[in-house]
């Protein structure tokens, strides 16, 4: 007996049946008709609609946008189909079409006029909302502060200045490792050879290059719709201060009290306390700037749009930008992640073209390669460079030519000279001095009287175009720090113990990321002034507060979590201070040095001989691999894993000390400096006890040896020794160092 199916078999049964081969027919002369005509845009790319009912645009012209700008259009609803186009539509209709979003005709319109395809959700027919359906009480997440153990991931993933500071960092390293691998051979200079030939520079030529409203541009690209619209970049959405405990008023006065020379915004108290992190060029005709808060952005600019942060954009046109100058040359200063400094000259000289085709040239590649604007300053130092770029903004370039420097110079304004802060600034006010040209009328001993030599004598150069900064072509990191100064809200000793134990963590991975160690630690604290308000107006923020700093010179390499945190949490201690009014922590490390590299020798002897982690054995018997020149920097390097002498007991550790000074009448340079660095750590973390059982057991053994060797061993240790109880007391521990010996009685 045959199935209804096989009797009814028209010859489409492959295809799925009749309406399937129709519908496939249908979808194939479509594409044949989109082939074949004009392609216009991609803007509806990834987007197949089905028209249902009148429209206005007509289904037939939604059918021909849709061909013109890379979209599909459906005969028939299919399960490829997006997006339903309907201008009313039955409510059981609505039910039958599924969860298909139903939307305006003048979605397709609107988006074609836009440039972009906007958001669908603006044009929905209708929004699935049913007065009548139950609702939901949704608990909003709890914001995290300090104390919670993910605080500070989140923190960092979400902070702008921490992305910027680490790409800035990250961008130098990438050009120190070019020049480190560079064959001196650059493929963009071969592009160059279709510029026409130019007159270049005799004398040196310096570029500033950086991004026009860097993160607002870089938004800007998945949002063309914006492009000319005045346009901030912040997490905040314009959400008013709702929090009676914060006394936005007192603040204010505050903040005038504290920071008489600083321009302070005064807190409104009916607007959003998030910033401004950049914003459009058609923002600041308005008067927004970056840095200002949202809510008086939004007073003075009602119409501001404001869009959320990128961080992976950033990062990608960033990386862009710095691949793209590299093809012509090294001679790069990373500033930042969208700004550096470029020594053109060679670049100039090698093709012989003129400042104006190579900037025309570089900036249509970088806006190409990115999909940013980019701005160019050109000029005989860093300085000169940097001033052109200003007047070159937005979007342009400016060549500032030996001829015109004192001129330039005379215009520009004392407060827009790099370096030359408020402070400064105020002093010149009071003279009378308020542009470059003013300062140029006056005596040098004049302004040296009023600020100084030094400082005097760099003023008065900058303000008649003078740099005697050269560009700083391999950046050597000075300082690796990590600073936290929101969320932090501690209830006791215990929380902030912890948070700064994860802080000295975070520290010590971009340490090890730079491969440095360092000697010096800094701890910062903000503390909420005595007459702040215990809450801010920014939600979490830190309000007015007073800065502690304390630092530590430690006597060995600080290169692990472990030795961060123990030597930051010294710091803490000292400050004595109530970790309630803790409103910000930071850790930096100063006096960097090259991690050394991993020693094989030495590895393979604590590996096979000492195997401290298998049995908790030490022999401390050596071969005569290592050269004694090399000892401290095994030594030093050491420390960084976890000592084999870590773990034993007392009573494990007198037998292999004693087994050590029955093994040999000559003890090895790096065995005495291996045992000395373990006791100089005894000393550092305070084991006052365990050091002085261990130096009394070795000092009664050696004495009974009567070698002058091991006097001299045990001198050593003892030397090594004191510069740990230094570093802890500042002062030397009273210890037993006569042997019955000539030498060392």
């Amino acid at each position: 007996m045959t199935s209804r199916n096989d009797e009814d078999d028209n010859g489409f049964a492959e295809w799925g049946g009749y309406m399937a081969a129709k519908k496939a027919k249908l979808v194939e002369q479509y594409e044949q008709q989109a082939s074949s005509s004009k392609k216009q845009s991609d803007i509806l790319t990834g987007v197949a609609i089905y028209v249902n009912g009148y429209t206005s645009p007509s289904a037939e012209e939604l059918k021909i946008l849709m061909s013109a700008h890379g979209g599909v259009y459906h005969t028939y609803q299919m399960p490829k189909t997006t997006h339903i186009v309907a201008s009313i539509l039955p409510n059981a209709k609505v039910k039958q079409l599924g969860s298909v979003p139903i939307v305006k005709a003048t979605w397709i319109s609107d988006s074609i006029a836009a440039g972009a395809l906007l958001d669908h959700r603006k044009y929905l027919l209708y929004t699935g909302h049913d007065d009548k359906q139950p609702k939901l009480d949704c608990v909003r997440p709890k914001t995290l502060t300090a104390a919670d153990p993910g605080f500070l991931s989140e923190f960092y993933n979400n902070s702008r200045l921490h992305l910027i500071s680490t790409l800035g960092a990250e961008y130098k390293q990438l050009v120190n490792q070019l020049r480190e691998k560079s064959n001196g051979v650059y493929p963009g200079r071969e592009r160059l050879r279709t510029l026409p030939r130019g007159l270049a520079p005799s004398e040196r030529v310096v570029m500033h290059i950086d991004m026009d409203c860097f993160f607002v541009s870089v938004g800007l690209r998945s949002r063309p719709q914006l492009r000319g619209r005045p346009v901030a970049v912040t997490h905040g959405r314009g959400t008013p201060i709702n929090r009676p405990q914060a006394s936005v008023e007192c603040e204010n006065e505050l903040v005038k009290k504290y920071f008489p020379n600083e321009n302070f915004e005064d807190v409104d108290s009916h607007g959003s306390m998030a910033e401004v992190a950049s914003c459009s060029y058609e923002a600041r005709q308005c008067g927004v700037r970056n840095g200002m808060l949202l809510g008086n952005a939004l007073k003075i600019c009602s119409d501001l749009k404001t869009i959320p942060y990128d961080f992976e954009g950033y990062r990608e046109v960033s990386t862009a930008l710095y691949k793209t100058i590299a093809e012509y040359t090294l001679d790069i200063e990373a500033v930042s992640c969208d700004e550096m400094y470029v020594d053109v000259a060679p670049i100039l000289a090698a093709a012989n073209i003129t400042v104006e085709d190579w900037a025309t040239h570089i900036r249509k590649e970088v806006i190409a390669v990115t999909g940013c604007p980019c701005s160019a300053g050109f000029g005989a130092n860093r300085l000169q460079a940097r001033l052109a770029n200003k007047r070159a903004k937005p979007a342009g370039q400016f060549y500032l030519r030996p001829d015109d420097v004192e001129t330039y110079m005379a215009q520009v304004s004392l407060s827009d000279l790099p370096g030359v802060g408020s402070a400064t600034v105020a002093k010149l006010t009071k003279m009378g001095l308020h542009k470059c040209g003013d300062l140029q009328t006056v005596s040098r001993g004049q302004i040296q009287a009023e600020l100084g030599n030094k400082i005097g004598q760099t003023v008065a150069d900058l303000a008649n175009g003078i740099d005697h900064k050269p560009l700083n072509f391999h950046h050597e990191r000075k300082s690796v720090s990590a600073d936290v100064n929101y969320g932090i809200r501690f209830k006791d000793k215990t929380e902030a113990s912890n948070f700064l134990q994860s802080l000295s963590a975070e520290v010590c991975a971009r340490l090890k990321d730079v491969g440095m160690r360092a000697r010096c630690l800094t701890l910062k604290l903000l503390v909420r002034a005595p007459d702040a308000p215990v809450e801010p107006a920014k939600y979490l923020g830190c309000g007015v507060c007073n800065t502690i700093t304390r630092s530590t010179t430690s006597a060995g390499a600080l290169g692990d979590a472990a030795s961060i945190y123990r030597e930051a949490k010294v710091l803490l201690d000292r400050c004595a201070v109530n970790p309630r009014e803790l409103r910000g922590v930071g850790v930096q490390l100063t006096r960097l040095e090259a991690t050394p590299p991993r020693n094989t020798a030495i590895k393979r002897f604590l590996q096979g001989e000492v195997k401290a982690s298998a049995s908790n054995k030490i022999d401390l018997r050596t071969s005569d691999e290592l050269p004694n020149r090399i000892t401290p920097e095994v030594v030093y390097e050491y420390p960084g894993e976890k000592s084999p002498f870590e773990s034993l007991t007392l009573d494990e550790l007198r037998p292999l000390i004693l087994k050590w000074l029955e093994s040999t009448a000559t003890p090895k340079n790096i065995d005495v400096t291996l045992l000395a660095e373990y006791l100089k750590q005894l000393a550092i973390d305070r084991q006052i006890e365990r050091l002085k059982v261990v130096l009394s057991f070795l000092y009664r053994h050696i004495s009974r040896l009567g070698s002058c060797k091991w006097h001299d061993a045990y001198w050593k240790l003892i030397d090594i020794v004191q510069e740990g109880m230094v570093a802890r007391y500042g002062g030397t521990m009273l210890v037993e160092r006569s042997f019955c010996c000539s030498v060392h009685s």
